[in-house]
């Protein structure tokens, strides 16, 4: 297959470059286009006042890769755009050095990336794995061509992502497909008066985190186990929407 790779880490962060190793070791065409940078936490949010300056740089294999001064769904947009000559099979966002579970795949930048691909449409894995050192990239590279290797077998409806996410010590092998846990972590901001009518807030890493609904992402990731969840874009709510055009009459406001 040929594979569009992109990240939130920077195209030099080991996860990216763990998951372009073991992706070309399978035999895929692999193109790395992602931010010259880390961009975490930037969602799905896109540069629409400037150019992006894009620089290329060699791959582990020797191949160009190309930097991107934006975020990462701007790396996808581009590559996407750009490089899609031949066109791509699928697009993998990863392997981000950190978890993307529950209600935090709303702002990651990594899920963020990989949801560029659901307009396409194209199938898509969004992977990343816990921040507990040492690293295992190379397994959990080896765990996201696993994943790879089976996306297209499991027929998931078109503009659906699977989000992936790897514990540092897996308690049992394969993985579990699970529901994202619904609730958000509630944060912590140390205030300061800096004069009268302005704070300054500054986010505390102390957040109080989500309680956990068993079966969940959250819950199952930390039995040790390797979450999938099916993710889809932000959207019209059809079912909601059914509701509401039998409870309302035609063109009642």
């Amino acid at each position: 297959m040929r594979i569009l790779l992109v990240n939130a880490d920077g195209i030099e962060a080991d996860g990216l470059q763990a998951a372009y190793r073991a992706l070309a070791a399978r035999g895929h065409d692999v193109l790395a286009c992602a931010p010259d940078g880390e961009r975490s936490a930037s969602s799905h949010s896109v540069n629409l006042r400037s150019p992006l300056a894009v620089r290329s740089l060699a791959m582990p294999d020797g191949k160009p890769g190309w930097a991107v001064m934006g975020t990462p769904a701007d790396s996808a947009r581009l590559g996407l755009e750009l490089f899609a000559d031949p066109p791509f099979d699928m697009l993998v966002s990863g392997i981000n050095n950190d978890t993307n579970l529950g209600f935090d795949v709303n702002y990651s930048g990594t899920v963020g990336a990989a949801l560029e691909a659901a307009g396409a449409p194209l199938p898509a894995v969004a992977a990343s794995s816990e921040k507990a050192p040492p690293y295992r990239w190379d397994r959990d590279g080896g765990i996201l061509a696993d994943v790879v290797s089976k996306l297209l077998s499991w027929n998931l409806p078109p503009g659906i992502i699977v989000n992936l996410n790897i514990p540092a010590e897996i308690a049992s092998e394969g993985y579990v497909w699970c529901p994202a846990n619904p609730r958000a972590a509630r944060e912590s901001y140390l205030k300061t008066e800096i004069s009268p009518g302005r704070l300054e807030c500054t986010r505390l890493r102390e957040s109080v985190p989500p309680v956990s609904e068993p079966g969940s992402d959250i819950d199952l990731f930390s039995r040790g186990r390797v979450t999938l969840t099916p993710v889809k874009p932000a959207g019209t709510d059809h079912g909601s929407l059914a509701e509401l055009l039998r409870a309302s009459p035609a063109g009642a406001g």
